[in-house]
């Protein structure tokens, strides 16, 4: 349901000017103010109706469902490499290149953080949904706490998680983005590296820091997206082009850095995705073992 509502209405409102441009919010052509609330709305009514259907199983199914919605749109659209041809307006010399593509990384950065604010509403409206379907299974799983020291207590549990799945996501889409680093995008390589990435990144932290809440993984997946285009942006230059691939620093379509091929909503919708279902991948072994023990 997601994904038609999304994919359909949803691309009406949100795909650029021309179709063949990828699927932004700073860089479509259309205006933030008017293509992002509507976004929005979407995106909160599929985690909403999400949430209600999937029931009490799946505390974060609502979150999902959002991303899986945004994702099937993102793919109505173009990929980074389009991207990064249309954003070079037809320059020739290098030093326009590399101040374009330092230019297109900072509307990346700030594209992916305002995909990251729609799905955290989206989040907000999936737990005011189950706490009104479902308050006392809410309040059964909310253990009582210290006002005074529940923020500091909440970070001190949660940092390791969110450090271990951006580190172990970050070199896992590292090695598996590109074959070369100025190879053409694939775009099923990249949904399969970024979200695979975000899976076993989320798995591993469940299985060596135990922490069972859900918010410190998907925290995870916006600090890899920044992670990738701060790369990118210092990386402008491509002085690592060397050798072979020294003719690309010329070309306008090869992405700056390995770790900025992904579009911000594939890091995000994608990322998500594969967060929250390592998470409960690992969630699930664990049981499954306690089981076996027991």
């Amino acid at each position: 349901m997601a994904w038609l509502l999304l994919g359909t209405v949803g691309w009406q409102m949100a795909k650029p000017l021309d179709p063949q441009m990828a699927v932004t919010l700073t860089a479509s052509g259309r205006a933030i103010l008017a293509t992002g609330p509507a976004l929005l709305v979407l995106a909160v009514v599929a985690a909403a109706i999400g949430t209600a259907i999937i029931g009490r199983r799946l505390p974060e199914a609502g979150a999902l469902c959002a991303a899986v919605g945004l994702a099937g749109m993102s793919l109505r659209g173009g990929s980074m490499q389009v991207m990064l041809a249309y954003y070079a307006d037809q320059s020739t010399q290098l030093d326009q290149i590399t101040q374009h593509r330092r230019g297109l990384m900072i509307a990346m950065l700030a594209d992916a953080l305002l995909w990251a604010a729609i799905l955290v509403t989206a989040w907000m409206s999936m737990l005011i949904v189950r706490r009104w379907l479902w308050p006392e299974l809410v309040a059964a799983e909310t253990p009582p706490s210290d006002p005074k020291s529940a923020i500091p207590s909440a970070f001190v549990r949660g940092w390791p998680a969110l450090a271990v799945t951006a580190v172990v996501a970050t070199i896992v889409i590292w090695l598996t983005i590109a074959r070369t680093p100025v190879a053409s995008i694939a775009r099923g390589q990249i949904i399969a590296s970024v979200g695979g990435g975000l899976f076993l990144g989320a798995m591993a932290a469940r299985y060596f820091t135990g922490n069972n809440d859900s918010v410190w993984y998907a925290l995870a997946v916006p600090v890899v997206a920044v992670i990738g285009y701060v790369l990118g942006h210092f990386s402008a230059d491509m002085s690592w082009a060397e050798g072979p691939f020294l003719p690309f620093a010329s070309l306008a379509t090869p992405p700056p850095h390995l770790l900025a091929r992904p579009l911000p909503i594939e890091y995000i919708a994608v990322g998500l995705i594969g967060a929250l279902t390592g998470f409960w991948t690992g969630q699930r072994m664990e049981h499954v073992v306690e089981h076996e023990l027991t």
